[in-house]
């Protein structure tokens, strides 16, 4: 197209594109929402943690195997490390996410089947991370002010957010974080891939997510 138009706006584009496409473009990209270092259940908090909070990352799948749904993979990740947390810390949980396949029950369900912790709270409502925040703190009792939250390190942030603005004293307990080993530099890691143009994507939309919930909250 270039070539046919002679225009450096589509060159300009196309190497927008390329770049995107990289392991490491798209690897700074998310490594810079990972604000929050990783939780250590050993650590002494300033405020402890009174309950555990997972949210769902994406409507659950056909599962023909298994005559049933399965989480996403999003989802799956963080019920993983959920669960582990749950055992370390000893804490009740909550599992958050709604839409017209409820996430909450699915999610409930797997944390049981398939890493033995059980659920104490199904919020199945919410379809955005603000309602996650908006129908836990109206589930959960009122003496439950602080929560442990279970989300991607990418997602934290705009997540506590809107916890924080829903009323909880939050402990963010990122996890999947990028991997850092990955950063020293290789020829192959320059070649594109839709799995690194996905992972753009992904992190051009928190960005504008967080942004505006940052905007209509602070206004």
């Amino acid at each position: 197209m270039g070539l046919i138009f002679k225009s450096w706006t589509v060159w300009l584009a196309l190497a927008i594109f390329y770049l995107l496409s990289t392991q490491p473009v798209a690897s700074l990209l998310i490594r810079s929402l990972e604000r929050y270092p990783v939780f250590n259940p050993g650590q002494t908090q300033p405020v402890e943690p009174q309950a555990i909070v997972i949210l769902g990352g994406g409507l659950p799948r056909i599962s023909p195997e298994m005559s049933g749904f399965r989480p996403s993979m999003y989802t799956l990740e963080r019920l993983r490390y959920g669960a582990w947390l749950s055992r370390q810390a000893e804490l009740p949980v909550m599992v958050s996410g709604g839409g017209f396949r409820p996430e909450a029950a699915v999610m409930a369900e797997s944390l049981e089947r398939d890493f033995g912790v059980e659920t104490r709270w199904r919020e199945a409502q919410s379809t955005t991370t603000r309602e996650n925040a908006v129908y836990a703190r109206a589930m959960l009792p009122e003496d439950i002010q602080s929560v442990l939250l279970v989300t991607h390190g990418w997602h934290m942030p705009r997540a506590v957010l809107s916890f924080e603005r829903a009323g909880f004293y939050v402990i963010p307990a990122p996890g999947m974080l990028a991997d850092a080993s990955k950063d020293t530099f290789r020829i192959s890691r320059w070649l594109p891939s839709a799995r690194y143009l996905s992972d753009s994507e992904r992190a051009f939309r928190e960005y504008a997510g967080y942004l505006w919930y940052w905007l209509t909250y602070c206004n």
